[in-house]
Order: structure tokens, then sequence, then C-alpha cells
């Protein structure tokens, strides 16, 4: 949940009922560090930060794209005699 879900540790423990320090124990056992967790989850929200502007870029290429097809079908239009 902490490293596969990108969620605080805090969060997870108090959700599972259980210590932090248990929930540090067990990241510890499995070879994760807690400035790791801290790292990939800034590094998670910067990914999904970024998905978000592709997103919106996207959805602008298409639009401009869209306005582009219907000015050349004006000038087309316009420059018939």
């Amino acid at each position: 949940m902490v490293t596969q879900q990108g969620r605080q540790p805090v969060e997870v423990a108090k959700e599972l009922g259980i210590c932090i320090d248990t929930l540090r124990s067990w990241l510890k056992a499995s070879g994760v560090q807690m400035g790791q967790v801290s790292r990939y989850n800034q590094e998670q929200q910067k990914i999904r930060e970024l998905e978000g502007e592709i997103r919106a870029l996207r959805k602008q290429l298409g639009e401009k794209e869209e306005i582009i097809e219907i000015l050349k079908k004006s000038v087309g239009i316009l420059s018939k005699p």
C-alpha cells in the first residue's frame, strides 16, 4: 500500500490499525527505508501531475488541429471565384 499506491505510512498504519513502528519494521524487513518511501511518493505525485499536464496538452492540440482544419476549409471556400 505504501510503495505500490504511494500512500503515506502514517495513513496506512492507521487504516490497518497498527503502530507506525510496526509498519516501519515491515518496510525495513522488505528492504524499503522510510526515506525511499517519501522519495517514491514524491516521484509518484510528480508523475501524476505530468500525466495530467499531458492530457491537457493533448486536448489543446486536438482543439488547435480542429481550428486549423476549419481555417483551411474556409480559405478554400473564400478562394473560389
